[in-house]
């Protein structure tokens, strides 16, 4: 039986579950810079954090007597026990942070009260104490964190790309940026600024991370009651995002991730968002710190409440009253699209007149009127087409079918179109002469299965189909460099998220195989000068800056190379036939064609079946003709 014994380097493990990656050394020194009532902080990264993290804050300092203390685990000037936590109000508590990182990079801290003439300065490597002495600097702390992991090999190779390391750091000083826009937030890696954000309003900080896009489409909300406040800014649906990875959402403006929180405003957008969307919002919601437990996650992001119940519907309700009120109520003034540009002909006094329909609009109906004053005993209608018909057609659809001279007068069209409604029977009408389904995502086909020869129904997915087809081009024009492309007539200016430029500007070589000219015009901005042929047509510019923050977001944690089949397959998904679009009889032929002349024609480009075939004989067995 083997003894048990004290574990060597232990505190190297240990720091493991505090320092990760970089990004987790930012946000630990960030935390303690606010903590320390800074109101300018300074972040300087070289190599994505790999080779330097460097944060200057202008605090109130450590005294000379605590800096080295602070270095020791399980120190805090914050709290002094375990019921403090019911109490808490800062970032940092439980004194593991500065020893974490210690233990695994080489440090350089300076620090200065108020107090002092001197600051003191110490040198650590691996958690041990090289150097100590005075030294003349300013009120405040500078820490330099070096070669991260550099007594840790084994961790150092798990590190990922610069691109990826620096996405991760830039989104924390994104969300601290606007939990505290109060403070002014330098940050620059390799020399080049990335994020300077002064002391302002949180739109203005919006502005500042997110572009004036963004920024402009946000409404402040500013309520409170004893037990709870909730501020900040709510995204109109126009902005709504493909993921809730942008949103902020912060307790006591302390940054976390709730589950519970996002459900509760996601349900309180419901009736008013997309489908797949998720709303955008940045929200500091103040609870009493006794009903929270931060303690539940290694880095405080994750955090667990008293009442679960009670918070969800709270928040639930707030935010619900808000958008009932702002998003709702007043929804005309926000989705109105000036459609006077896109209808010739329609004047602007046809709109003032609320229930007046354009003379476009009203022209079918003034001809059924006519009608009515020709032929009084017969009605006119509509059908789904907009094509006036008889009601005696309509007649013959539906009651009176009786003889072969009355159906020939019908055109197929009409018999098609229209349903047979008898009672205690089905709504049932025929299939369109091209297959498509009423839902106009399915296509009904007769064939032979390729193994057994059998006589059968198959059924085509036409999404699937097309998005099968156009993943098998993007790849072959991808891998021989010959993605055609078209030039834009005016270039199209794209802002994206600091996290994501980096990604983008890493990769602009890697976007150009893919048929997508993109020049970095400096800052956050890039310039889109051609698309692939592929496309057809350019999509609307909101759709474009999604297609480049979802490349962005796919390979956020890996390489490009890593993500290249992942980005292929969104942009054959974007490009492809929806469910719900109309196709003809040769669009539906076309995507047989094109689909029969695949290397894998029975998947789409995430692995659903294009195809289904359902035999004769299962037909037979269905209907019992045979057991």
């Amino acid at each position: 039986m083997r003894k048990i014994k004290k574990i060597q380097d232990a505190e190297k493990i240990a720091a493991g579950e505090v320092v990760e990656r970089p990004a987790n050394v930012v946000k630990e020194l960030i935390e303690n810079s606010i903590d320390a009532g800074s109101q300018e902080i300074r972040l300087i990264v070289k190599k994505a954090g790999k080779s330097l993290i460097q944060i200057i804050d202008d605090g109130i300092g450590i005294p000379p007597d605590d800096i080295e203390i602070a270095f020791e685990r399980h120190t805090s000037s914050k709290i002094r026990n375990i019921k403090d936590l019911d109490n808490l109000h800062t970032l940092g508590f439980r004194g593991e942070a500065l020893a974490s990182i210690a233990a695994v990079s080489q440090v350089e801290i300076t620090s200065k009260t108020e107090e002092n003439d001197l600051g003191i300065q110490l040198f650590i490597e691996g958690g041990k104490l090289t150097k100590r002495k005075e030294i003349s600097c300013p009120v405040g702390t500078n820490v330099k964190v070096k070669n991260i992991f550099y007594n840790i090999p084994a961790r150092q190779k798990f590190l990922k790309s610069d691109s990826t390391e620096l996405g991760h750091i830039t989104d924390i000083m994104q969300r601290y940026a606007l939990a505290y826009p109060d403070i002014h937030f330098i940050y620059r890696h390799n020399d080049l600024d990335i994020l300077n954000c002064p002391p302002n309003d949180l739109k203005t900080t919006v502005f500042h991370v997110y572009g004036k896009s963004n920024a402009k489409f946000m409404e402040p909300i500013d309520y409170s009651e004893q037990d709870i406040k909730i501020s900040g800014l709510l995204g109109h649906p126009q902005i709504s995002k493909k993921n809730r990875n942008s949103s902020s959402l912060y307790i006591n403006r302390r940054y976390v991730i709730s589950d519970l929180l996002f459900r509760a405003i996601q349900e309180a957008y419901k009736g008013i968002l997309m489908i797949g969307k998720h709303p955008f919002f940045i929200l500091n919601i103040e609870l009493d710190p006794s009903v929270i437990d931060f303690n539940v996650h290694p880095k405080k992001l994750h955090i667990r409440f008293e009442r679960d119940v009670y918070v969800y519907n709270r928040v639930y309700n707030i935010i619900r009253g808000f958008i009932e009120e702002n998003f709702i109520t007043n929804e005309a003034k926000y989705i109105s699209t000036e459609l006077e540009q896109f209808i010739p002909g329609v004047e602007s006094d046809l709109i003032k007149e609320n229930t007046l329909e354009s003379e476009e609009i009203k022209r079918p109906i003034k001809e059924i009127r006519e009608r009515k004053k020709d032929k009084p005993k017969s009605k006119s209608f509509l059908n789904e087409k907009g094509e006036l018909i008889d009601d005696t057609v309509q007649l013959h659809l539906t009651d009176n079918i009786t003889g072969e001279e009355e159906k020939n007068k019908i055109p197929d069209t009409y018999l098609r179109e229209k349903y047979i409604v008898s009672k205690d029977f089905p709504k049932l009408r025929l299939i369109s002469s091209t297959g498509q389904l009423i839902n106009k995502t399915y296509v009904v086909l007769e064939g032979f299965d390729k193994e057994t020869n059998e006589p059968g129904l198959y059924i085509l997915d036409q999404h699937a189909a097309s998005e099968r087809i156009n993943k098998e081009k993007f790849l072959r024009a991808y891998e021989t460099s010959q993605i055609s492309k078209q030039s834009l007539i005016s270039p199209l200016k794209i802002e994206v998220s600091p996290s994501e430029t980096f990604f983008l500007q890493e990769n602009l070589n890697e976007i150009k195989k893919l048929g997508f000219t993109l020049e970095h015009f400096g800052g956050n901005t890039f310039i889109l000068r051609e698309i692939p042929v592929i496309m057809e047509k350019l999509p609307e510019t909101g759709i474009i800056k999604e297609i480049f923050s979802d490349i962005a977001e796919i390979g956020k944690d890996k390489s490009f190379a890593g993500v290249k089949e992942e980005i292929i397959n969104y942009l054959a998904c974007h490009k492809s036939i929806r469910g719900g679009d109309y196709l003809t009889l040769k669009d539906i032929r076309n995507l047989i064609i094109d689909l029969s002349n695949c290397k894998d024609s029975f998947h789409c480009a995430h692995g659903r079946p294009t195809l289904k075939f359902i035999s004769f004989k299962e037909l037979d067995k269905l209907f019992k003709r045979i057991v």
